[in-house]
């Protein structure tokens, strides 16, 4: 059941059935060396008893029921990820004896929570914001530091994603981080999606095996694309909403993620752990280049707004071979009649060791308001969280969830541990503030739209103006 939308909701979690403990309960975890599942014992999170005396734990959350939801569920619905969050939760709270308050922001980006903060409102527990929204609130100094100032947040878990831990900080100080805490942030992959029954119409091999050996690259992509084309009511022009295409997309999903399959990044890290803008490589006017060539094709479709139904139709009505968006907007396929298969974004060539996969920057973020007055408790329950997401949440969105529910057959949830093993968190991506998205954290969309899609002329004329605000941010963070 769907919360009515209010500023505050406030919910007191009330003696339950107990959800059992996790010593000894299987779960399925995914190592970033393999492309496997393996059944491992639950692992423990090493956390004090503690007992909080009823507090409430005071979570601001964007003002939109997937991410609502994705912390927080008033009761059970029966619904497979409702019931997971609502269980988790209430084995949290029942543990450490503590309640949930949802303040919702005005947004969908969670960005009212300044004035509060600046105030020295000590108002909310956690941010659950957009990424972006999330390293604003950073830009600001409004957000506790996670490695000095959250004890009993242990980024050597597993439930924590390593990526994001090591390029998230900046002079070695880290606001944020994504882990299991959200389960949406492994929904907010980039994945390919093909139409079976089109695939085997053109008479193309076992395309899982081929992900699986390795040999998944932009050249074989493109051989397909090619072929997956057809002018379907014969009037020689080839039009998103009557005709068939071998590869549709949006600006923000394909060309922001081809950078990335190429090993590439927009910002990296020096010894100092200062950003570098590291984006003008050969290799990155190459992966532009061969990729701005293939879309401008017939056989390709590129949705350059923010409505992304006539791709999603295309897909459904099996007029697209190939589609690519975030793993959570699978569900836009329920109704789809013909199969259709789960596979990473390919490699831009065999030299890349995985199949890197951006991760949007809608994904939730976590910060600790520095207004919080008991860090220590905070650390504890966000650890505690997290922790059980990885336990029983993830396992039911990943082997439940896309398994059975939406995705079609057994070989996707393979393909998920592959996608899952190259998440890409790019700060050059994330970070918004001081201008710097004028300029390249969103270089592809930007490139899509620009005539010719010439990344060397479009780098050239904004490098300096970015090499500014780098040098700005290095400075404010080493202070």
């Amino acid at each position: 059941m769907k919360r009515p939308i209010a500023l505050i909701l406030l919910v007191s979690i009330l003696s339950a059935a107990s959800c059992g403990t996790t010593e000894n309960e299987p779960i399925t975890e995914t190592s970033a060396d393999t492309t496997t599942t393996e059944t491992t014992a639950a692992l423990s999170d090493d956390l004090p008893e503690r007992d909080f005396a009823d507090y409430t734990f005071r979570m601001f959350i964007r003002n939109l029921d997937q991410y609502i939801d994705e912390m927080y569920i008033e009761e059970t619905t029966g619904d497979i990820m409702d019931d997971a969050i609502y269980e988790r939760n209430t084995k949290i709270a029942e543990r450490f004896n503590i309640n949930y308050e949802i303040n919702l922001g005005a947004d969908v980006m969670g960005t009212d929570a300044t004035n509060t903060i600046m105030a020295g409102d000590d108002a909310y527990d956690i941010l659950v914001c957009h990424a972006r929204q999330t390293f604003d609130y950073a830009h600001k100094g409004l957000l506790l530091e996670w490695n000095t100032e959250l004890p009993y947040i242990d980024l050597d878990k597993p439930w924590w994603n390593q990526d994001a831990r090591e390029n998230l900080s900046i002079c070695n100080k880290l606001y944020t981080c994504a882990g299991d805490i959200c389960y949406l942030n492994l929904g907010a992959a980039n994945a390919m999606f093909y139409n079976k029954q089109l695939m085997n119409e053109l008479g193309i091999g076992n395309i899982y095996e081929t992900v699986l050996n390795g040999d998944w690259t932009f050249d074989k992509f493109s051989e397909y694309v090619m072929m997956g084309s057809r002018d379907l009511n014969g009037d020689t022009q080839i039009d998103i909403e009557n005709d068939r295409f071998g590869y549709v997309t949006g600006h923000w999903i394909g060309p922001m993620q081809v950078l990335y399959t190429g090993g590439q990044r927009i910002l990296t890290k020096n010894d100092d752990d200062e950003l570098v803008l590291s984006l003008n490589t050969e290799r990155t006017v190459d992966i532009y280049d061969t990729f701005f060539t293939l879309l401008d094709s017939d056989p390709c479709y590129i949705q350059l707004d923010e409505n992304m139904e006539p791709i999603y139709n295309s897909f459904s009505e099996n007029r697209a071979l190939f589609v690519d968006m975030n793993i959570k907007d699978v569900e836009k396929l329920r109704d789809m009649n013909a199969d259709f298969g789960i596979i990473p974004w390919p490699k831009f060539d065999e030299t890349e060791d995985k199949y890197y996969t951006n991760v949007d920057a809608d994904c939730s973020l976590i910060g600790v308001p520095i207004a919080n007055s008991d860090p220590e408790r905070t650390s504890i329950i966000i650890e505690a969280l997290a922790a059980e997401g990885y336990q029983s949440v993830i396992p039911q969105y990943y082997e439940v969830a896309l398994q059975t529910k939406y995705a079609r057959d057994d070989e996707s949830v393979q393909m998920i541990d592959l996608i899952r093993a190259g998440q890409v968190f790019d700060i050059g991506y994330y970070y918004s503030h001081n201008e710097f998205i004028s300029e390249f954290n969103s270089i592809g969309r930007n490139l899509a739209h620009e005539e010719g899609h010439n990344f060397s002329s479009y780098y050239a004329a904004n490098e300096a103006k970015a090499l500014t605000k780098i040098a700005e941010l290095n400075e404010l963070y080493s202070e």
